[in-house]
């Protein structure tokens, strides 16, 4: 494998859960705090003022203060500020109010986003290989999600002879909602038939935006070479405040050495929950000219990502944001459009019958 350019796993898609009791809260307050901390931070916020005017925001924000003034638990705040944030994207962005009774509070978990409409007999875990027939091998990939990475290279290497040895591969991500780049590497030899270009990001430059290098800096096994790259990112990064930053170039290319001769064909299905990680890897995916989309638009929400948080001064509220911003835009832009399919699946077929239908559509390639 040859990679032209180094690049930092692109997209990450956070989805936590907070307690499922409701606090009181001064939403004026979190309202204000957070509104602030997204506009000096968040890597899409000028570039959507400059799409739809200063006086349309200045109304939204209108709208919501008056709104948010006769808010009084953490639910309700939490979801208005959700219904705040619609005015850049649709995802991307999470508003969290910390637990104030540690006791009565559950940890923060990982929100599985996967569809409850498939077929229950195909559900056994989130990462999977099985025979769908004679001459077609079925991949479901429920996350991308980091937690899941060494699954699904464990899934992908224990299954390699089957899928390599089949004319057709169907690999269904519905409900996929993204994760860590690194969690579809290992896919991309199987399906490679061609160099695959991906457009790299920019980084906004802030004082807070630039801790996560810091933060990269100290994770456990790191060589003294990556630690003097993050440095080096650093240093790049502060001399350019308030600026956005290529640390990486334009594009990347990525190449393999091998060329399986199966898979003939690769379908994937596609569904409106797909996001981020999920998008990155379809957009790499449907490069190589043995794969199909299959389903319907997927979400939309990758131009604008890296999502990082930052927490209040009083630390009860936790604001997750994003610091990156695609250099596909303006001109190839995927947020509040998806990724459409090559074949779109109509509202006539149930959604438990997609991985039949479109066997019945490989079967004849």
């Amino acid at each position: 494998m040859k990679q032209t350019k180094l690049l930092i796993l692109l997209t990450l898609s956070i989805f936590t859960s907070s307690p499922s009791f409701a606090q009181q809260c001064n939403c004026s307050l979190a309202f204000k705090w957070m509104k602030q901390a997204f506009e000096e931070n968040d890597a899409g916020y000028q570039y959507i003022i400059d799409q739809k005017g200063s006086e349309a925001y200045q109304i939204h924000n209108s709208v919501f203060e008056k709104k948010i003034k006769k808010i009084v638990n953490s639910d309700s705040c939490k979801s208005a500020i959700k219904d705040w944030s619609k005015f850049f994207r649709v995802g991307h962005f999470r508003f969290v109010v910390n637990p104030t009774l540690p006791e009565k509070s559950k940890p923060l978990q990982e929100k599985n986003t996967a569809s409850n409409n498939i077929n229950s007999s195909f559900v056994q875990s989130s990462t999977y290989v099985r025979d769908y027939d004679s001459t077609t091998v079925y991949f479901r990939i429920q996350t991308f999600d980091s937690y899941h990475t060494k699954e699904i290279d464990s899934v992908i290497h224990a299954n390699r002879s089957k899928i390599l040895s089949k004319k057709n591969l169907i690999i269904d991500i519905r409900g996929n909602g993204g994760g860590t780049d690194q969690s579809f590497w290992n896919i991309l030899p199987i399906i490679y038939t061609n160099p695959i270009k991906n457009v790299s990001v920019e980084y906004l430059s802030t004082p807070h935006n630039n801790k996560i290098w810091e933060e990269r800096q100290q994770q456990s096994g790191l060589s003294e070479s990556e630690k003097a790259r993050y440095t080096d990112y650093l240093k790049i990064l502060n001399a350019y405040p308030g600026k956005f930053v290529k640390l990486f170039g334009d594009s990347y290319t990525t190449t393999f050495d091998v060329k399986y001769p199966f898979p003939q064909n690769v379908g994937i299905i596609i569904n409106g929950d797909n996001g981020s990680t999920a998008e990155q890897f379809l957009l790499a995916a449907k490069q190589s000219k043995k794969v199909k989309l299959f389903g319907a638009t997927t979400m939309g929400e990758l131009d604008i990502s890296n999502m990082y948080s930052i927490t209040s001064p009083d630390k009860k509220y936790t604001l997750w944001y994003c610091i990156s911003k695609s250099l596909r835009i303006p001109d190839n832009t995927i947020d509040n459009k998806g990724i459409a399919p090559d074949y779109y699946i109509d509202k006539s077929i149930p959604t438990e019958n997609w991985l039949s239908y479109v066997a019945e559509i490989m079967k004849d390639w």
